[in-house]
């Protein structure tokens, strides 16, 4: 690797889980106070910098799917609405001399659908917004050193603002029902899904909906002298593993690195054999520093700590690829801002290793036991269906017991849910999604449907088979 490569300043992020619910007050822009927005947030729902010109009508769908849905004739046309993984602080006006982004966050929004994943365009299956303010604005002080105890103006609310319990973005309207702000009829019929399952005085679960929350802090990444590798002998190994990836006498022995070695350093599940040299190179990136760095959420290097003229093909200058398969090219695939017309270039990549803690795998001891149905408990279950299912065959449902009905079908979908509890159609996965943007940071806006927020442009890599 090049030296002037060695000397950009990475910053990794890493999901910092909270220790107490109330601890989400002090995260990203839910705190008035910006000297401390240093990082960001990772899933639950956006903590909007702006929070009054929120992304106005429908909430964010899917292109692609809802393409495959038109396609197949499906009943639902639209696409599956969009979830909030990852949002970071990153103020701009220095490197662009544009004082309106003084303050900027970027958030990112994909599809949970497992199809999306390894789709043809599936850059559409993303969406990034950019949102900046000046220093002097509405929202928060111009000083952190001010008294903040009581300052509410960051807070949509604020504004008459509503945004939707689920999803965090505008509201269309009020449920009657449960007292709740919705952006759509779904996100109504899934609260209200889950208001019925909770028990006694507990929250409303709302993880089946939403990514598990936490914060997202950040630091350098170490540099290669820190590491126990020794990046410039697996960089010839790589090369020379890669020279002879056809030719079975060169195939054995430790040359090679096992794809389930480097599963082991990022918690992922293939067991495919690798000889792509892009996918070691990335391996050993992320295991540097004697593996301690292999749980990084995000890759953070805006442009400009790039030279004026690279190469963003390049591995020195541009995202850490995992596989040298479906990659974009600059020139082509990457658009200018389509509002002021400025290169966009390569600025942060979420890393795959984010899925893992945006999963829910603690199941506490009550919950396992209501995920246990007994052989009792079956019979009696299969028994009440069968009640339902002769009454309603002889028309004489209404003969039931009180509620009887309503708790057997209740029963079913609690036990149904469980068993599912890993939707296969929302096992989110990629190679990594690199996000380019505006070089200018620019306040033009092509699409005022997304309120004060730019769109900015994201490549979905395809996961590893």
């Amino acid at each position: 690797m090049s030296s002037e490569a060695e000397n950009r300043c990475v910053q990794l992020g890493f999901s910092e889980p909270l220790r107490d619910p109330s601890d989400i007050d002090l995260v990203a822009h839910n705190s008035p106070d910006w000297s401390e927005w240093d990082g960001g947030k990772i899933g639950g729902s956006p903590s909007w910098l702006n929070p009054e010109d929120l992304p106005k009508g429908a909430p964010l769908r899917c292109k692609v799917c809802a393409r495959r849905n038109a396609e197949s004739g499906a009943d639902i046309q639209e696409g599956t609405l969009l979830r909030f993984i990852a949002q970071i602080y990153s103020p701009a006006d220095s490197e662009t001399g544009n004082d309106n982004a003084f303050h900027r966050s970027l958030y990112v929004f994909c599809c949970p659908n497992k199809h999306c994943s390894s789709a043809e365009n599936a850059h559409e299956s993303v969406v990034v917004l950019r949102g900046q303010l000046p220093r002097l604005n509405k929202f928060y002080p111009s000083q952190c050193h001010n008294e903040i105890d009581g300052w509410g103006k960051h807070k949509s609310n604020a504004w008459n603002i509503d945004t939707c319990v689920i999803c965090g973005q505008r509201s269309t309207g009020r449920c009657p029902l449960s007292d709740q702000y919705f952006c759509c009829k779904q996100h109504q019929s899934d609260y209200n899904k889950a208001r019925k399952k909770k028990i006694a005085h507990d929250d409303v679960d709302l993880s089946p909906y939403r990514f598990v929350e936490s914060e997202l802090v950040v630091e350098e990444e170490p540099s290669e002298s820190s590491s126990g590798v020794d990046e410039i002998a697996a960089a010839e190994k790589i090369n020379e593993s890669s020279l002879f990836a056809d030719d079975p006498e060169h195939s054995e022995g430790d040359e090679l690195l096992e794809q389930s070695d480097l599963n082991q350093m990022t918690m992922t599940g293939s067991t495919t054999g690798t000889v792509d040299p892009v996918t070691v190179w990335f391996y050993t990136r992320v295991g540097r520093a004697d593996g301690d760095v292999k749980g990084q959420c995000l890759r953070y290097c805006r442009w400009e700590e790039c030279p004026d003229e690279y190469d963003e093909d390049e591995q020195d200058y541009g995202p850490l690829w995992i596989s040298s398969s479906n990659q974009p090219s600059v020139e082509k695939d990457i658009p200018r801002c389509e509002s002021c017309g400025s290169k966009r270039k390569f600025e942060f990549q979420i890393m795959p290793q984010i899925i893992n803690f945006m999963k829910s795998n603690d199941i506490d001891e009550k919950t396992h036991n209501e995920l246990i149905l007994t052989e009792e408990g079956k019979r009696a279950l299969m028994a009440a269906s069968d009640i339902v299912d002769k009454a309603k065959e002889e028309g004489t449902a209404d003969t039931l017991p009180d509620n009887f009905q309503q708790k057997q079908e209740d029963l079913v979908e609690k036990f149904r849910s469980n068993l599912l509890r890993d939707d296969k159609e929302e096992a989110l996965d990629f190679g990594t999604i690199a996000v380019y943007s505006c070089t200018a940071s620019c306040e033009d806006f092509a699409d005022e449907s997304f309120g004060a927020y730019h769109k900015e442009y994201a490549w979905r890599q395809k996961p590893l088979e």
